[in-house]
């Protein structure tokens, strides 16, 4: 049944201005897959929906001249579209669609799905959010109602930074500052020949490094404290990292990873946590700057109770592939909903294969 998910004209123009940010960060990150100047409007029968990360797919059939034609349209991440209020069983074998997107710049009967409408004139767009009612829901930040709902220590003494955490920063003007990499000349040759739309590492279901994947889509990150460890599970691409607490040195002869290898130290209120260890990596995914194996990363999370955030600042410097210190800074709040697994399922196809690799 549809009707359920009928929603008013009003919460669905309530739903597109609260999140044109949002929709405008997408838009931007799908110019190399979708020709987003062009519309295509199809009408067709479900045969399959898949609610997976990085992108959701909907499959339907389009018949066209007395022949079928097989259809798949990506829609935002499985995730999201469930804090939305949307659900598999909208999407259920033989439901009549028709789609408005923007076709896909390498595959046909491929789309960018923009809106949905259900045989009942049911219309929904890509990022409307069926829970919205003024409130915040569905993953959206949430903080306590006061600091004193907040232990400010732990029962070990720590500052207490334990918790699910969303992003306040992402795709928001003014709120965080993602670093302007310098490129050295080596730098600048190591990007050449990054073409975003088949070489970015999401694509791969790779979390891309440490400073973008914590900040990136607003999904769900955990913290976890223990006497000599801290654990960050970023709720993109399910990447865990550990900060060693009881060690004053890095470890010789360390196995280049993407995480590296990070340990941190207290300063009063702030954990200073120095990562070394990388293996040659990506910095920016649409530009394709990359770090060497050379680069060092020294972040600084704590808690800022007058505004009841998690704040990380960082440093990033490469002396192979970027000239001088990079800044960097992101805020989270606690969010309403906890951490839950990402589980990455590239449906992409061709449309991200270079044609001469297929």
């Amino acid at each position: 049944m549809i009707k359920p998910f009928r929603t008013p004209l009003a919460g669905i123009c309530l739903a597109v201005l609260l999140f044109s940010t949002g929709s405008l960060q997408a838009h931007h990150s799908a110019i190399p897959h979708f020709d987003l100047d062009s519309e295509v409007v199809v009408e067709g029968v479900v045969t399959r929906v898949r609610f997976v990360n990085p992108h959701a797919y909907l499959y339907f059939d389009v018949t066209k001249d007395g022949k079928t034609e097989n259809w798949r349209c990506e829609l935002s991440s499985g995730t999201q579209l469930k804090r939305y209020g949307w659900t598999p069983e909208m999407f259920a074998k033989g439901v009549k669609v028709t789609i408005n997107g923007s076709p896909a710049r390498r595959e046909d009967h491929v789309c960018y799905l923009n809106s949905v409408t259900f045989e009942d004139g049911t219309m929904l767009q890509r990022r409307t959010n069926l829970t919205q009612t003024g409130g915040r829901r569905g993953g959206q930040p949430s903080a306590p109602s006061s600091d004193a709902d907040r232990p400010p220590h732990l029962a070990n003494g720590q500052p207490n930074l334990e918790g699910h955490w969303v992003s306040l920063s992402f795709g928001r003007r003014g709120i965080g500052t993602q670093p302007r990499y310098r490129p050295t000349q080596a730098g600048i040759e190591a990007a050449v020949g990054y073409e975003m739309e088949f070489d970015d590492p999401v694509l791969r279901c790779h979390i891309v490094n440490i400073f973008f994947g914590w900040d990136h889509d607003r999904h769900v990150n955990e913290v976890i404290q223990t006497d000599t460890t801290v654990t960050l599970k970023y709720g993109f691409m399910d990447f865990v990292r550990t900060i060693h607490l009881d060690q004053d040195e890095h470890p010789e002869n360390l196995e280049p990873s993407t995480g590296g290898y990070s340990i941190g130290r207290w300063e009063g209120d702030t954990l200073v946590v120095e990562t070394i260890g990388f293996e040659e990596g990506v910095l920016n995914h649409r530009r394709g700057s990359r770090h060497s194996d050379q680069m060092r990363a020294v972040e600084r999370f704590y808690y800022y109770a007058g505004q009841q955030q998690l704040v990380r600042e960082y440093t990033v410097t490469d002396p192979l592939y970027l000239a001088g210190e990079n800044h960097g800074k992101d805020m989270m709040a606690i969010s309403d909903i906890p951490y839950s697994s990402y589980d990455c399922v590239e449906l992409s196809g061709k449309n991200n294969i270079r044609p001469s690799e297929q």
